[in-house]
């Protein structure tokens, strides 16, 4: 009998070390930001990839590339619903590569020069 409880317990702890890049409003590559950070926070993919960052959070963020590739503006928070459903999604960017490199970007609301959001930042790895 205890074997079977080790076997479950290493099965649900796989399962929550799994992380998904799926997110609402979102489907492909995807980031999602979600308490001052972005998840996934490196990322590596071929050109002419188009990669959606998905606002998921309690507060409003961007996707900023720091070379000036892209700038989303500002992505609204998810907003209403509650316990009972309804509401609306967060605010997408979606931004397709069409140039090997890599790209470190931040959100400029909060940006990681000021120490409580130096953390606040992801870098995309574009190869051929």
């Amino acid at each position: 009998m205890w074997i079977g409880r080790v076997v479950i317990g290493a099965g649900l702890a796989l399962l929550m070390s799994c992380k998904t890049t799926t997110s609402p409003g979102c489907s492909g590559t995807c980031v999602t930001i979600q308490d001052f950070s972005f998840s996934p926070a490196v990322l590596s993919v071929k050109v002419g990839t188009t990669v959606t960052w998905a606002n998921n959070g309690p507060s409003a963020h961007t996707t900023t590339s720091d070379g000036g590739a892209w700038d989303s503006a500002t992505l609204s928070a998810p907003s209403g619903g509650g316990a009972y459903g309804g509401g609306s999604a967060g605010g997408t960017y979606s931004f397709t590569f069409t140039t090997a490199g890599t790209y470190p970007y931040h959100c400029a609301i909060h940006p990681p020069s000021i120490p409580m959001y130096a953390g606040f930042r992801g870098t995309i790895t574009v190869t051929q």
